[in-house]
């Protein structure tokens, strides 16, 4: 398995001395999809620069752009989807999470059965852009506290297998099983479809190595799930220098 953490382009140095693999960025402020090319230049020069690479993106569509709902501005979406996979794979980029809970959750009354068909032709659309620059689009679940659609390794695994298209895979994020309460057999169960991790101490949403938390069944369903790539740190840091250490170190206890 490789590991990175998702954080700021400003910290990527850090990462690359602490002995991380890769760092995941933020769409908006890292692919800027709807600014100009001139203001991403600034980027590319950044990361060019750098000895690890922005291997994955998340915080993919942003609240005001929906995906659900009587606005949905399929345009507006395609653009930015477009011009979001275009970037990352400019900068080295091979992975976008979409989680995006603003964008796809559900008003009262309205129609769950609507909303997943609108999440599908989003992402049915969103791989024709991802697989013409060789990104993939994980389907990130976001549980209950936060989202009202898609909260389940096993819901964003349906929603993969209905999409069914090279570009559209799924996401397993312990934060969001522990939330759950998803059974760890659902992570195996998406043997095949899995491509992107997230970790965290999940109580507390903390740094791996925070406190004695055990992460022995997680790692065991991925690799009974034949899992062996990206592991993203999305979590909460009090001293992040120090921290990041103690994460990687204690990540690689479990491989």
């Amino acid at each position: 398995m490789r590991f990175g953490i998702c954080t700021s382009l400003d910290n990527i140095n850090l990462l690359l001395e602490a002995g991380y693999d890769y760092i995941e960025l933020g769409v908006r402020a890292a692919l800027m999809p709807e600014a100009a090319e001139t203001e991403f230049q600034k980027i590319k020069e950044r990361v060019a620069n750098a000895s690890i690479k922005p291997e994955a993106f998340a915080g993919f569509i942003p609240r005001d752009l929906r995906v659900v709902g009587e606005t949905v501005d399929f345009p507006r979406l395609s653009r930015c989807v477009e011009t979001a996979c275009r970037r990352a794979s400019e900068i080295g980029g091979e992975i976008i999470v979409y989680g995006s809970s603003g964008s796809r959750n559900i008003d009262e009354g309205y129609s769950e059965e609507l909303a997943l068909t609108q999440i599908a032709d989003f992402l049915d659309m969103a791989a024709d852009h991802a697989e013409a620059h060789g990104i993939t689009i994980v389907v990130e679940p976001i549980c209950k506290r936060e989202g009202n659609i898609i909260r389940t390794v096993a819901d964003g695994l349906a929603m993969a297998k209905r999409v069914n298209r090279k570009g559209i895979k799924a996401l397993a994020d312990l934060y969001h099983v522990w939330q759950e309460d998803e059974p760890m057999q659902n992570i195996v169960d998406a043997a095949g479809w899995l491509k992107h991790v997230h970790i965290a101490e999940p109580v507390k949403r903390a740094y791996p190595g925070n406190d004695d938390f055990d992460f022995t069944d997680f790692f065991s369903a991925l690799q009974k799930a034949g899992y062996d790539g990206r592991v993203s740190c999305e979590c909460k840091f009090d001293n992040f220098e120090k921290d990041i250490k103690t994460a990687l170190k204690t990540l690689k206890n479990y491989v």
